[in-house]
């Protein structure tokens, strides 16, 4: 397993896919914000920024079998074996830089078939691949499912493909431990268009500390850090302030509900662990705990955050 090394202060082939879900295709990305990926580009401009290479056993699973994943696409379709992890590409502007899995490179034309473990890209038949082809590798916990997540892959193959200025990529995923899917990709000048437009933007708010428009309530409270006590008219947004009072009062009946509901419920299903209602399967199991040795809770130093929730009177 070969490491990312491409500058932190930067956009990169990894993390583009967090400004592309949120900001343009609307869909939300599961592990970051714009705002996060600014926040580690600016400390890292100020020297305070230490990336860390700790995985979670999925993720460094998932890197001891890119390589192996990368060969057999290339064995799969016919293709010359890649050359493995190859060096960080830099953006001609300086706005970005971009690592891959593998790359293959084809000095004549290559007709590649779609079968039940090929796909080619708009549902083609077949295609002819030729020059460089990037393979960017993904393991995932997630069955398969015939629309792949525009972060989980798509949009930085489309930003290795800038890189080597390549007319298709592979997207080579494995679900679950047991399922392959190999989809090639055409480049796309008008996606392309968009990710050097965020790159550049991303480097302009990175120079002058510009954050963006929170996404979440996660990322408000780490945008706006607080301190200013002094009250601020907000009239305009009366109506979302009355609306918000509105749909806390039915969550909370809601959750009163629930309870109400779940305890009559248990109450007749008693020491049973199992119901059958109807065509439902109701569960009620325990959880075992393992015995532990007592732990001391370290020290923490004093600190203020912002809360994630507004107070209403």
């Amino acid at each position: 397993m070969v490491g990312k090394l491409s500058d932190d202060r930067l956009m990169s082939g990894s993390r583009i896919p967090v400004l592309y879900a949120w900001l343009i295709a609307k869909e939300g990305h599961p592990y970051s914000t714009p705002n996060d990926e600014l926040r580690k580009s600016i400390a890292a401009k100020h020297g305070e920024y230490e990336r860390d290479n700790a995985h979670s056993e999925p993720a460094y699973c998932g890197n001891l079998f890119e390589s192996t994943i990368a060969v057999d696409v290339c064995q799969e379709l016919g293709l010359p074996d890649p050359e493995l992890s190859p060096s960080v590409f830099h953006a001609e502007d300086g706005s970005w830089q971009c690592s891959m899995d593998a790359l293959i490179t084809l000095p004549n034309t290559t007709t590649i078939f779609a079968n039940d473990l090929v796909e080619i890209d708009g549902e083609l038949p077949h295609i002819e691949l030729s020059g460089p082809v990037p393979i960017e590798v993904k393991t995932t916990e997630q069955r398969y499912d015939a629309k792949t997540p525009i972060w989980r892959g798509p949009v930085q193959l489309q930003m290795q493909m800038m890189a080597v200025d390549a007319k298709f990529g592979i997207l080579a995923t494995v679900h679950r431990g047991n399922y392959r899917h190999y989809k090639i990709y055409r480049s796309d000048p008008v996606m392309q268009q968009v990710i050097g437009d965020l790159c550049l933007d991303f480097r302009d708010r990175v120079a002058e500390e510009r954050f963006y428009p929170p996404v979440n309530v996660d990322d408000c409270s780490k945008t706006h850090q607080g301190g200013n006590t002094d009250p601020v008219e907000l009239n305009s947004l009366a109506d979302d302030v009355e609306r918000l009072v509105g749909l806390l009062q039915k969550a909370k009946d809601i959750e009163a509900e629930i309870g109400t509901v779940q305890t009559k419920i248990m109450s007749e299903m008693q020491d049973s662990e199992v119901a059958q209602v109807g065509e439902f399967t109701v569960k009620w199991p325990r959880r075992h705990y393992k015995a532990q040795p007592e732990k001391v809770t370290p020290a923490k130093e004093a600190r203020t955050i912002r809360l994630k929730t507004l107070q209403i009177r």
